[in-house]
């Protein structure tokens, strides 16, 4: 039987099981999404993205959106996002890879909108808070709950799944710094490392980069 007849059998096969997620499906992407240039961050659609109401509340709002702007610009470079699936039905799943380049700084936020989410580190390490989380390794975000987490040395990939769930009218990105002393200190961390950071092309690249530091 060839590959086009087996394919047929399964999808016939597979009818027979339904679940209000969606049908039987396989994907495949092993290429890493490469980030555009590094560009100037506009405060105005920095402060759409990021709710950021409690910061603006007590330093007010034009100096919240002016740090905003120079933190992600700081960050430019330091990670890529490849979505790997996606059901866009209530309550779908969603697989993410995430790569974070060395010693990058991922700045305090949560994800109201989209539900709990479950981390999974393929490569490379993440130091969160007193742990150090290498391959194998991961951590559950309840939805809304604040987190952040530092790259480590050889930077890190991350698969990042996700079930739905969350509230439909909350913000999807929620800064979380408490104070813009702390932003600051973040932009700070980003400068210094900006350097080393290379977006590998494959899932897993991250790797050999940690095998080249551990000889």
């Amino acid at each position: 039987m060839n590959a086009a007849i087996k394919q047929q059998e399964l999808a016939k096969a597979s009818r027979k099981y339904v679940s209000p997620r969606g049908p039987f499906e396989i994907f495949t992407n092993t290429k890493i999404n490469q980030p555009g240039p590094p560009s100037p961050a506009d405060p105005a659609r920095v402060a759409e993205y990021f709710e950021h109401s409690a910061l603006a509340a007590e330093y007010g709002e034009e100096p919240v959106r002016q740090k905003m702007a120079e933190m992600v610009e700081s960050i430019q470079g330091g990670s890529a996002v490849t979505s790997l699936f996606s059901q866009n039905v209530p309550d779908g799943m969603s697989l993410v890879h995430a790569w974070f380049g060395p010693n990058f700084p991922l700045f305090a936020h949560s994800h109201p909108r989209y539900g709990d989410c479950l981390y999974y580190v393929v490569a490379g390490e993440i130091i969160l808070g007193k742990h150090r989380l290498g391959p194998g390794a991961g951590f559950f975000v309840p939805n809304g709950h604040p987190y952040k987490y530092t790259a480590g040395p050889a930077g890190v990939e991350v698969l990042e799944f996700r079930a739905g769930g969350g509230e439909p009218e909350a913000p999807g990105m929620k800064l979380e710094e408490q104070s813009l002393d702390a932003v600051q200190t973040l932009i700070d961390r980003a400068n210094e490392h900006r350097d080393s950071w290379r977006v590998p092309e494959n899932i897993g690249d991250t790797a050999f980069r940690q095998t080249e530091l551990d000889l």
